[in-house]
C-alpha cells in the first residue's frame, strides 16, 4: 500500500510539472493576454493579422509605456522593441510580400512632418528588423514591396529641395535595397 501511495504522489509531482497544453492565440484576447503577464502594460495600438500562412493569427500590440510585442500563434508574448514614442498614435502597417510573407511595418510620426518607419520580417516566431528609416518629409509606402522616403536635401548656400530614396524588397538577398538619392 505503501509503495502504491508514492506512486501515486511521483505521478502527481511529475504531472504538475509538465508543461501545460500551449495557449491558442487566436482563441484568445490579446489584450487580455499581455495584461495577465504584464499588468501595468496599457495597450493603445493592436492588431492581428496571420504573418506566415498557417491560418493562424499573430498579434501586434504597442503600449502606452512604447513597448512593441508580439504574441505569436502559439501564444508566447515576444517584446520586440522599445521607445516607440510619438506625437501622434503609432500605426502598424502590413505589407503583403507574398502569399506566404508579409511584414509589419510601424510608423512613428513627429510633428511637424517626421515619419520613423520600422519594418519587420517575421522568423521563428518573432519579428527581425530589416529597415529603419526618418523621412524628415514623408514615408510613402506605395505598394508592398516598396517604401519611398522622403527627406530634406539641403543647399550649402541654404535651403533645401525634397530627395527621394526608395527601398524595395528582395527575398533573395532577404533585405531591403535602396536606389535613388539616399540621406547621407
Amino acid at each position: 500500500m505503501k509503495k502504491i501511495l508514492i506512486l501515486i504522489c511521483s505521478i502527481s509531482i511529475i504531472l504538475g510539472l509538465l508543461p501545460t497544453s500551449p495557449i491558442d492565440a487566436a482563441t484568445v484576447n490579446p489584450k487580455k493576454l499581455l495584461e495577465q503577464k504584464y499588468p501595468r502594460e496599457i495597450v493603445t495600438v493592436s492588431k492581428s493579422v496571420d504573418l506566415n500562412g498557417d491560418n493562424k493569427k499573430e498579434h501586434l500590440l504597442i503600449t502606452e509605456s512604447g513597448n512593441f510585442y508580439l504574441i505569436n500563434s502559439k501564444g508566447v508574448i515576444v517584446l520586440i522593441d522599445t521607445n516607440y514614442y510619438s506625437d501622434e498614435e503609432p500605426t502598424i502597417h502590413v505589407l503583403n510580400i507574398s502569399a506566404k510573407e508579409k511584414h509589419v511595418a510601424v510608423t512613428l510620426d513627429y510633428l511637424p512632418s517626421n515619419t520613423e518607419l520600422l519594418v519587420y520580417k517575421y522568423q521563428n516566431g518573432t519579428l527581425k528588423k530589416k529597415l529603419s528609416v526618418m523621412g524628415d518629409v514623408g514615408i510613402d509606402i506605395s505598394k508592398p514591396r516598396v517604401i519611398m522616403q522622403f527627406w530634406k536635401n539641403y543647399y550649402p548656400e541654404g535651403g533645401w529641395k525634397t530627395a527621394v530614396a526608395i527601398y524595395k524588397w528582395n527575398s533573395k538577398k532577404d533585405k531591403y535595397v535602396s536606389s535613388g538619392e539616399l540621406p547621407r
